[in-house]
């Protein structure tokens, strides 16, 4: 027969730790706090705990001067029931009007003033040497055109008028017999 550390044929003995009444669940402490909220919802709150916790905020009276106040100033007790919306609404505005909150960021594209430009002065820029160049090329071409047509007109004004000068003059030299046969 073997000899060593053999266990017994049988039913495993169990420690007391370990038996279903005290195996604690991982969502017991998860029910047990939330059946001990429930009951407490449950129990009217004492007005005596309400007062103290309102005593203990600050009020209007309990605030510094808004004169004193800086950028470095705390600004939380302001935000205390207690105090009177006029006065947080002062307060914050110091606050935000401080160097420290009126910053612009650079980001917003419409927060700059784009129609006050300042002026080109002598400086030509490419776009507006080009439209020059047309304005004047087409100038010169209306120019050629017009010196072109006046000179056509001229022309026609002289071949008009040496035809009409030769006509006459053909009209002298003709034969005056050759009329009377007509």
């Amino acid at each position: 027969m073997p000899t060593g550390n053999l266990q017994p044929a049988g039913p495993a003995i169990m420690k007391p730790e370990d038996s279903p009444e005290t195996t604690v669940q991982p969502d017991a402490g998860f029910y047990r706090r939330w059946s001990e909220k429930k009951q407490a919802s449950r129990q009217p709150l004492a007005e005596r705990d309400e007062s103290d916790e309102e005593q203990q905020q600050p009020g209007d009276e309990d605030m510094p001067t808004l004169e004193s106040l800086d950028e470095n100033s705390d600004y939380s007790g302001f935000l205390s029931p207690r105090v009177s919306d006029q006065l947080r609404q002062v307060a914050l505005r110091k606050l935000f009007h401080s160097a420290a909150f009126n910053v612009c960021d650079g980001l917003d594209d419409y927060a700059e003033d784009f129609t006050s430009f300042e002026k080109l002065g002598d400086l030509m820029t490419a776009d507006l040497r080009h439209r020059l160049e047309q304005e004047a090329h087409k100038q010169q071409v209306e120019a050629d055109e017009s010196a072109e047509r006046d000179a056509l007109e001229s022309d026609a004004s002289e071949d008009e008028a040496s035809d009409g000068s030769a006509t006459a003059q053909t009209g002298q030299n003709e034969d005056p017999t050759n009329e009377a046969e007509t």
